[in-house]
This record gives structure tokens, sequence and C-alpha cells, in this order.
């Protein structure tokens, strides 16, 4: 799992504007691109892929957040 995007997790959990805009991701595709985008917007680097893998990883704390 990528370190960028666990640290970017946090950073958006810290930011309600962050977190409203991937709530109004329409499906999982595109929550994982726009996850992507706003990373390399705030300076992380990491893939669609890492962020699939980070997801499976921590369904549940994501599912509480996001839902």
């Amino acid at each position: 799992m990528s370190k960028q995007v666990k640290q970017f997790h946090q950073v958006i959990i810290q930011n309600p504007s962050l977190v409203e805009k991937l709530k109004s991701a329409s499906d999982r595709e595109n929550f994982v691109e726009l996850t992507v985008q706003l990373g390399a917007e705030y300076g992380y680097s990491f893939t669609s892929t890492e962020v699939e893998v980070y997801i499976n990883q921590n369904m549940l704390i994501l599912m509480r957040q996001f839902s």
C-alpha cells in the first residue's frame, strides 16, 4: 500500500471540503479517479491501483467517513 495514499487520507479527514468533493463521486471508479486527481493537487503521487488497494484494506473505515 502506498504511504502517500494513507497520508492523503489523513488530509481528507481533516478537510470537510475534500470530504464533500469525494462524497459527490457518482460511483467507485469516479471516487478513485477523483482521489488521484485531488491527491495530485495537494502534492501527492499515487495511482488508481494504489487507491483501490487502500480502499479494499480499509473498507469499514471509509464507509463510515463517506456515507
